[in-house]
């Protein structure tokens, strides 16, 4: 496995995990939130920008943090996206929520590690 992949596998875990833990504590049996706090939603952007940063730093181009911030947002993407369709199986046991519910997921975490690297691709380093 790349580097890439690990990071994104292991990112969509930690916020399928921040996810369901949420819903959970909420526990409210007719809803499941796709970021059920504020948390959850800043993982993904926080997580590939302190990583993208990093390569920046150590001499990676522009495109190429591009790059592994769009490999990495759509395999978290669709870890985070397959992890929260079977959460929503499991609380509603109804499969017509999967389909909205995954796609959501995934291209939720897809856009928001799309806008990350691109950030972390163009800002200046300020500081060294």
């Amino acid at each position: 496995m790349r580097h890439d992949t690990i990071l994104g596998v292991a990112l969509g875990s930690l916020v399928c995990a921040v996810a369901i833990t949420g819903n959970l504590m909420r526990a409210d049996p007719h809803l499941v939130s796709l970021y059920p706090d504020i948390a959850s939603a800043l993982i993904v952007p926080l997580v590939i920008f302190i990583s993208l940063r990093r390569q920046r730093r150590s001499g990676a181009g522009a495109e190429a943090v591009q790059a592994f911030g769009v490999r990495v947002g759509a395999v978290a993407g669709a870890t985070f996206g397959a992890g929260l369709g079977a959460f929503t199986v499991y609380m509603f046991g109804a499969w017509s929520f999967v389909a909205f519910g995954t796609a959501t997921a995934f291209l939720s975490v897809f856009v928001l590690s799309c806008l990350a690297a691109y950030v972390a691709g163009h800002r200046r380093i300020l500081a060294a």
